[in-house]
């Protein structure tokens, strides 16, 4: 079964947070790599930026996340995923126009979505319930482990 993991759990995975054990254990029990897109990049980078502007991680701390992530990249535990972006951008209109309005998705809800239904994701892991509304109304299966 093809997984897609949102940002938002990924990050779990090289920062401590309250639920970084059990993604973890998830992502071990799963044992397959965990598809990455450039949205994930981008969104992993400026969210690890972030943490050092909000007091969070230091500097140090953030540099060291992003230089896992790429070597996690680099030994394929992450596995780059290409992104048909005109295709992906259509969907999240679309899903805006069907379902913001009824779940209260924003883009990057509705374009993380659109991106698992590329790839033909049947389960869809997220911390956001929103987004998880989002994605079982596209067909797939919800985790929320957060």
């Amino acid at each position: 079964m093809i997984a897609y993991y949102d940002t938002s759990v990924i990050l779990k995975l090289y920062t401590w947070e309250s639920e970084s054990d059990r993604i973890q254990q998830m992502v071990v029990q799963e044992g397959s790599a965990i598809l990455f897109t450039s949205l994930h990049l981008s969104e992993c980078t400026s969210a690890l930026m972030l943490k050092v502007f909000r007091g969070e991680c230091s500097d140090f701390q953030s540099k060291r996340a992003i230089a896992d992530i790429e070597e996690d990249l680099a030994n394929l535990v992450l596995r780059r995923q290409a992104i048909d972006w005109e295709a992906a951008w259509q969907e999240t209109r679309n899903f805006s126009l069907s379902h913001s309005a009824s779940l209260g998705c924003r883009t990057l809800d509705s374009l993380h979505v659109a991106c698992a239904r590329q790839i033909q994701a049947q389960k869809f892991i997220t911390g956001d319930k929103r987004q998880a509304a989002l994605a079982k109304q596209a067909g797939m299966d919800v985790f929320l482990p957060i």
